[in-house]
């Protein structure tokens, strides 16, 4: 990993802030102010997504907060659950017809963007400084 090196000049009372968390954190202050940036800025968009994909991500930066935990916290239509959770059956079955498999392709891509969504959804919320819900309470909120 390469390292870029970047001058700060800051306002005193943020500079004795910092220097006071320093103090109590084990590390390098170059560390501290690392992992401080890391967990501060918006968490980055991968670049091997589809274009409309990408942007779609990038634009969530700009939505509040409860849009966000709205994304966050969404699940798919029960109606559309139930289909796919049919579809799925049968073609484990290997009874799914080619319309069906174009149904089943269509609700997991939609359900795989979806989880995307939300996952991002909750990476944008986590750099706001808001605290996640453990993963058994997503596992409740899914059920």
């Amino acid at each position: 990993m390469t390292h870029s090196t970047l001058t700060l000049t800051l306002p005193e009372q943020l500079f004795r802030r910092l220097h006071s968390a320093v103090q109590s954190e084990p590390g390098s202050v170059d560390l501290f102010v690392a992992r401080a940036l890391e967990r501060s800025l918006t968490p980055p968009v991968e670049t091997d997504l589809p274009d409309d994909v990408q942007a779609e991500l990038n634009a969530m930066a700009a939505l509040s907060d409860d849009a966000l935990w709205q994304i966050a916290q969404g699940t798919m239509n029960r109606d559309k659950e139930a289909l796919y959770d049919l579809l799925l059956e049968r073609f484990h079955a290997g009874g799914l017809t080619p319309e069906g498999r174009e149904w089943l392709d269509d609700l997991r891509e939609e359900a795989d963007a979806m989880m995307l969504r939300k996952a991002h959804a909750y990476a944008l919320l986590q750099s706001r400084g808001h605290e996640l819900p453990a993963l058994d309470d997503l596992r409740l909120l899914d059920s």
